[in-house]
Formats: C-alpha cells, structure tokens, sequence
C-alpha cells in the first residue's frame, strides 16, 4: 500500500538519525503529512473498489479520483468521482425480482468526512458526508442517487496495521525497528500520526 511504504520511509529516516539517543521504549511520535502529500498518496492508490450492500442495485462501484483536497481541522473535504459498472436495479412485483438494466454510470460530487481511529485494532474509519452530486445523464440522477445514499453518512473502515518492523545493522549490532499508530488527527493542512516506537537492539555472536 503506497500510503504504508510513505510513512515506512520516513519513519526509518526519523528514527535512524536519533540512534544515540534511543531507549528500549520510545515516547510517542508525532509524524507531519501535508495535504500535497497525502493527495499524492490518495491518487496513487486508487482505483478503490466498494462493496455494494444493497438488495435493490447489483454490480460493482469504484472510487476512480479524489481531487482538490483539502484538510480542515477534524475534516476532509474533496472533489469524488464514484463510478459503477454491470449495474442492475432490482424491482419486485406481485412477490416476483425483476432486474432493470442499468449498465455503467459515473456520479461526481463534493464529500466532506471525519475520520475515527482505534488504535486497538489498528483500523482508520472514514465517514463521508456526500454533497453538489452529479451524474452523467439527468435520466440516471435518481440511480446516481440511490448509489450515493449507500456510502453518505456510512462508516468505512481502513485497516492501517502494525508497520512491518525495520530491521539495520550497525557494527556487531543488529537494530530493529516497530512501530505502533496511536493516534490519527486532523489539522488545516497537515494529517497527523502519533506512533509509538519500539526498539531492540542485539548482538551477534561469535
């Protein structure tokens, strides 16, 4: 996952130029990701799929962009292009499923979100809260809609997991690294982690 490997290299940047001062058990701390930054990320890793839960729309849905983000404090907010293909509408009538072909659609909206973390589980929840929709073709808006209306106000979550440990040899010394996510924030203009880290130093012997 691209957003791991940003905050893998620079946490081994971080750490490894405070060598001298290291103890068994680190304090926690904070990492700095501008906005820039974090929408590099973004726009590397997706396309995105989304499960559909839902027993009236059959088919697949995807986030293809996330553009002009921005960071507020507590809050999210960018420019969403949600696309859905192979889609069908389920309709029942007198206790028969009839399916309506819909085929593929693009949505374009604004999202706001908040994002929860518990640190127990190591999983980041997203909240969107979707706005300004818009849909390729005014005959499929109330569609566009019904899609849009799975994932407004819906909990998404994102596991983070425990960052592999790294592993750096000095002299007959071998250095490793792990690293724990506590907290995640949200600050104008920057995402911030506060990560504990934890370092064990061994030997080699003859």
């Amino acid at each position: 996952m691209n957003l791991k490997k940003t905050f893998f290299i620079l946490l081994f940047v971080l750490l490894s130029a405070s060598l001298s001062r290291a103890e068994p058990k680190q304090q926690a701390i904070t990492m700095n990701f501008p906005a820039n930054i974090v929408q590099d990320v973004l726009t590397k890793s997706l396309p995105l799929q989304l499960a559909i839960d839902s027993n009236t729309i059959l088919g697949s849905v995807s986030i293809d962009t996330i553009k002009e983000l921005k960071i507020h404090k507590n809050k999210l907010s960018g420019h969403v292009t949600l696309s859905g293909h192979k889609l069908n509408l389920v309709t029942t009538i007198a206790g028969h499923n009839l399916r309506m072909k819909i085929g593929s659609l693009t949505m374009n909206f604004q999202c706001d979100a908040t994002i929860r973390f518990d640190a127990a589980s190591q999983t980041l929840y997203i909240r969107p809260l979707i706005t300004e929709l818009q849909s390729t073709g005014t005959e499929q808006a109330d569609i566009a809609s019904t899609i849009v209306l799975l994932f407004n106000n819906q909990e998404f979550p994102i596991s983070l997991g425990n960052f592999k440990p790294i592993t750096r040899k000095t002299g007959d010394k071998s250095l490793t690294f792990t690293m724990n996510i506590n907290e995640v924030n949200l600050q104008p203009d920057n995402l911030l982690l506060s990560i504990i880290p934890a370092i064990e130093v061994r030997r080699k012997t003859n």
